[in-house]
């Protein structure tokens, strides 16, 4: 299904965000134009969510992508927020899951183990 331009904006502008492959880009766009705060985030997004780790943790919270909203600073999984930080630190303090790149997650048993402890630890699998 294909949307106009004008209904996209009026989508973001209600906070729903939409997936589309980068195949269907506007051809018109301009390759040196920077890129913007939410072109930003939807990389990203695109990155973490294509990781395999990712998908099994949402998994075992029992939460569907679909479910979830990008934030410039972290990944709202509905009940709580998880931000990755650059060090090997995991720590779970009000409602905020920290936890070092999904890369660094999926190369590291330690960082795997200490992640899926903190996680049974606070009761965040239904």
């Amino acid at each position: 299904m294909s949307i106009t331009t004008r209904q996209l904006s009026h989508l973001k502008e209600m906070g729903i965000g939409l997936w589309q492959r980068k195949s269907l880009t506007d051809p018109n766009q301009s390759k040196k134009q920077k890129p913007t705060k939410d072109s930003n985030i939807e990389q990203v997004s695109e990155e973490i969510i294509n990781q395999i780790i990712f998908k099994d943790i949402l998994l075992a919270l029992t939460i569907e992508p679909v479910d979830i909203s990008w934030e410039a600073t972290h990944i709202n999984l509905g009940l709580f927020n998880w931000q990755f930080v650059d060090n090997d630190n995991i720590t779970f303090d009000k409602n905020i899951l920290t936890t070092p790149s999904i890369q660094s997650i999926t190369q590291s048993l330690s960082i795997k183990r200490k992640l899926w402890q903190i996680i049974i630890q606070h009761n965040l699998i239904s």
